[in-house]
């Protein structure tokens, strides 16, 4: 079980006190371009850390501990919650979704803070993103992707960055759950239609320490001039319907990884996949796994079982439902359900062998499932996850058309339906029929 993320200090920090001290640590992090110490073990679980001090390697004492706010699903990409359309459109990336030649190295502003109670810069233009601010030119090192398939995030346009120190490697070994050298930075940034039409509301950010992941949120203001830390979530960011997460929400979902990251896996970067992608780690020489070096092939030659119809669901319910929730992992918001929509590296052999299907094919939901709070299917009957040929009594298809209350699905993060994500349910259940394999309804 993966202990709880540690608690943030109480005293205010800045970048500019002992500067002296802090400068070879701070650089080893985030100048890009520098390298730290040895990262922790690949394969190591989150464990807690108990206050601000130095943490261990290329670690600054500015941030030891954890943080407030982020996180969220960071597994899609594109507003329809399908296949991403691809990446390298943020300032000077190019078109392989990188900061290319010419790009700035990131050197921390001397005027950047830590907020009262927080552990990581109170400003989004000091965590290593960018290398021009003013120009929103990526730095150097920071690498852009869009996962084959999209969280739902009710219409959210998003873009996606890493960086990797130099010289670590991602640890694939297990393609469904990499480990990440320490010093590695996710950021997940949101474009919403606020009143003044199309613009960035709020960019989150995940850092690798040697204690675990730090994460927060980061709110950009009216003239997206800039975007300051934000950790108690936002509702109607910007005069939108977004809704900006808090602490917790953001760590229910995360939670449901063993290394916290989502959207990243074999699945997620392999075909349908843009920028970044899993050939692209390879072929940079940014991924390691077990007796590599031996001739070991590669974990990340993995594909979704079926056909079109079959993979766009499968696709679907792997990234908004089992990568975070719907898995098994003690710590998986939907863990007790007993319905597993993650699609795992060894049961991709065909339909019938994933999750999705062995944990709910005409199976009852599980007892803590609220269906007291739904009316009885039309035609009569009782709901079971998958039912084939049958739209009222499919339980995945009843709580995705909800919204606002405890029977829908997701619970949390949307407020909007997502009406392109149920369709491609419908078809997958619309074509399970004997003559394509399926067994018959009972």
């Amino acid at each position: 079980m993966i202990p709880p993320l540690f608690s943030a200090p109480t005293r205010r920090q800045s970048f500019d006190s002992g500067r002296a001290k802090l400068c070879g640590a701070l650089l080893s992090l985030l100048v890009l371009g520098c390298s730290g110490a040895e990262p922790a073990p690949a394969g190591s679980e989150p464990h807690a850390g108990a206050s601000s001090t130095a943490g261990g390697a290329g670690v600054p004492s500015v941030s030891g501990g954890a943080s407030g706010s982020g996180g969220g699903a960071s597994g899609g990409s594109t507003s329809s919650g399908g296949t991403s359309s691809g990446a390298g459109s943020s300032g000077a990336a190019g078109s392989s979704g990188s900061a290319g030649a010419g790009c700035r190295e990131f050197v921390m502003p001397s005027d950047c803070t830590v907020p009262a109670g927080a552990v990581l810069p109170g400003e989004l233009r000091c965590t290593g993103l960018y290398g021009d601010w003013e120009h929103r030119a990526l730095a150097c090192g920071v690498l852009e992707y869009a996962p084959a398939y999209a969280l739902w995030a009710d219409g959210a346009e998003k873009r996606r960055y890493v960086w990797l120190p130099p010289g670590q490697k991602v640890d694939v070994t297990d393609a469904n759950d990499f480990r990440y050298p320490v010093g590695t930075q996710f950021w997940k940034e949101f474009v919403i239609s606020g009143v003044s039409g199309k613009q960035v509301g709020e960019t989150r950010l995940l850092r690798r320490v040697e204690s675990g992941w730090m994460y927060t949120t980061y709110v950009w203001d009216q003239a997206g001039s800039n975007a300051v830390q934000m950790n108690d979530g936002v509702d109607q960011l910007l005069g939108s319907q977004h809704t900006v997460p808090s602490r917790e929400q953001c760590k229910e979902c995360h939670a449901g990884r063993r290394d916290y990251v989502l959207g990243w896996d074999a699945l997620m970067l392999g075909e349908g996949a843009s920028g970044l992608t899993r050939e692209s780690l390879v072929a940079r020489d940014l991924v390691t796994w077990q007796d590599k070096q031996n001739g070991a092939p590669s974990p990340m030659t993995l594909s979704i079982p079926g056909d079109a119809v079959e993979q766009a669901a499968l696709g679907y319910l792997h990234a908004n439902c089992g990568i975070s929730c719907h898995n098994d992992t003690p710590r998986a918001l939907a863990q007790e359900s007993g319905f597993f929509t993650r699609l795992e590296q060894g049961e991709l052999g065909s339909v019938q062998q994933t999750s999705a299907w062995v944990t709910g094919f005409e199976r009852p939901p599980s007892p803590n499932a609220p269906l007291s709070m739904l009316p009885p299917p039309p035609g009569g009957g009782t709901y079971v996850d998958l039912r084939p040929l049958d739209l009222e009594r499919s339980l995945v298809l009843v709580r995705m058309r909800r919204r606002n209350e405890d029977a829908a699905m997701p619970r949390q993060g949307t407020t909007q339906i997502d009406a392109e994500g149920i369709k491609r349910i419908e078809r997958w259940v619309l074509q399970m029929t004997p003559e394509r394999g399926y067994p018959s309804a009972k």
